[in-house]
């Protein structure tokens, strides 16, 4: 009879429903301490601050501010939250293959517009998705990005949008937080602001 307890915890375990099992976190960045070297390169003026990461365009090269980081996955699901501040127009999310390969698949989350953007070969871009869309400046917004083979579910503000091409299913090696932060006057011009960024493994069901 003093056995029974266990007897029931252990019924009770394999009766418990599959969906109760967490999904296993492969990446959290909290940006409260310095980048790691696994962010490798970026262009404009980028720092961490209270659990920000921040960047703006700067430097003679006119092109908006952009992080990149080394991460190597295929199926997985990406969430952060994002703000605009001041003259942004917008944020964006790029993925790539190797140096070779280059871009796979890009969300663009504008003002008045979400874009996905799709990368079948170097040097080539399809615009798989334009809806529009209105994002506040000065105001978090949240995002979702689930890769599962050669689809792309996007959920930005709780709003969905969902594309298929083959080249999402490509393995993913490197990722960019970006975006346009309001032109080359710097920082007093805009600023892109991320929080929060969290990738985590499907659940095998």
């Amino acid at each position: 009879m003093k056995s029974f307890p266990l007897i029931c915890l252990f019924v009770c375990l394999l009766c418990a429903p599959a969906g109760l099992a967490a999904d296993e976190a492969l990446l959290e960045e909290s940006f409260t301490t310095e980048l790691s070297p696994d962010w490798f390169w970026g262009l404009g003026t980028w720092a961490v601050k209270d659990g920000i990461l921040r960047g703006f365009e700067s430097g003679e090269r006119r092109h908006g501010p952009v992080k990149m980081r080394k991460f190597p996955f295929k199926d997985a699901t990406l969430t952060c939250a994002f703000r605009l501040e001041r003259g942004a127009t917008f944020a964006g999310i790029i993925f790539n293959g190797s140096q070779e390969r280059g871009h796979l698949v890009h969300l663009v989350m504008a003002g008045d517009t979400v874009r996905i953007l799709a990368h079948p070969k170097k040097g080539e871009t399809l615009e798989l998705l334009k809806e529009p869309n209105t994002l506040s400046r000065g105001e978090w917004h949240e995002v979702k990005i689930t890769f599962a083979g050669s689809t792309f579910t996007a959920v930005v503000d709780g709003r969905t949008y969902e594309v298929t091409h083959d080249c999402i299913a490509e393995e993913k090696l490197t990722f960019g937080l970006g975006g346009d932060s309001g032109g080359p006057e710097g920082e007093k011009a805009g600023a892109l602001e991320f929080r929060s960024l969290k990738i985590v493994a499907p659940t095998q069901r």
